[in-house]
């Protein structure tokens, strides 16, 4: 959520709403500010265009003491946020949006590389482990959630890779300073598994790899599970 505060020292009297669907946010904010109005900015998924205003309250036309609030109800597409914006100070914060829903895709018996891929392809987290279990050494065996169904998008899928009976040493790639999608797609390449964990981190550093665990150019066997650190 965003906030924007501004403090309207004008004199309290009635005056007619402005009419501003249809209206880009910004051009809307402006003509209710120049009439006198706070205003509050709801932006979240419409069909209008990105941007517009899709609804207003009070509506146009009516009358209302200045400085009183009037609501917006802005197009955003997926993501959500609220903006309030008054007349003086700013201040802002922000709230995580409502996460969609995506279809889990089936990669069971595809090798590692190619199932995590095609899983962040459809915009969730692979998270990939070795386990003890009959298949071809690097082939999905399992996956949670299973294949068709719906799930948060930017959520884990867990897929589970068979280990095989022998195991060869791998040396772990550096995989510091990279960005987690691709991180984690040179570490499956390196016929290993990998795991990500999150900690805050400044704005420069979100969505990149801070540390990792097996450091690099340790060797290991194949299939160990890495665990990379990312910015978040």
């Amino acid at each position: 959520m965003i906030v924007l505060v501004v403090a309207n020292r004008s004199p309290s009297r009635a005056a007619a709403v402005p009419g501003v669907v249809g209206l880009r946010q910004g051009q809307a904010i402006k003509r209710l500010t120049r009439a006198g109005f706070d205003v509050r900015a709801v932006v979240g998924p419409g069909s209008a265009p990105r941007g517009v205003v899709a609804a207003q309250s009070p509506p146009a036309g009516s009358r209302h003491d200045k400085g009183s609030t009037v609501e917006l109800r802005i197009s955003n597409g997926r993501s959500v946020h609220t903006v309030t914006t008054k007349t003086g100070t700013t201040t802002s914060t922000r709230t995580t949006a409502p996460a969609s829903q995506a279809e889990v895709p089936d990669v069971t018996g595809q090798d590692a590389p190619t199932g995590a891929g095609s899983v962040e392809a459809a915009g969730f987290v692979a998270e990939t482990a070795p386990v003890t279990a009959p298949g071809p050494a690097g082939s999905i065996v399992r996956q949670e959630p299973s294949g068709g169904a719906s799930a948060k998008a930017g959520g884990v899928v867990q897929l589970s890779v068979a280990a095989g009976a022998s195991r060869t040493a791998k040396q772990v790639p550096s995989v510091s300073g990279a960005k987690a999608g691709t991180a984690r797609a040179t570490l499956l390449g390196a016929g290993l598994t990998v795991r990500t964990e999150y900690r805050r981190a400044p704005a420069p550093e979100r969505g990149v790899v801070l540390s990792q665990s097996p450091s690099a150019g340790r060797s290991v066997p194949a299939y160990t599970q890495v665990t990379v650190v990312v910015g978040d």
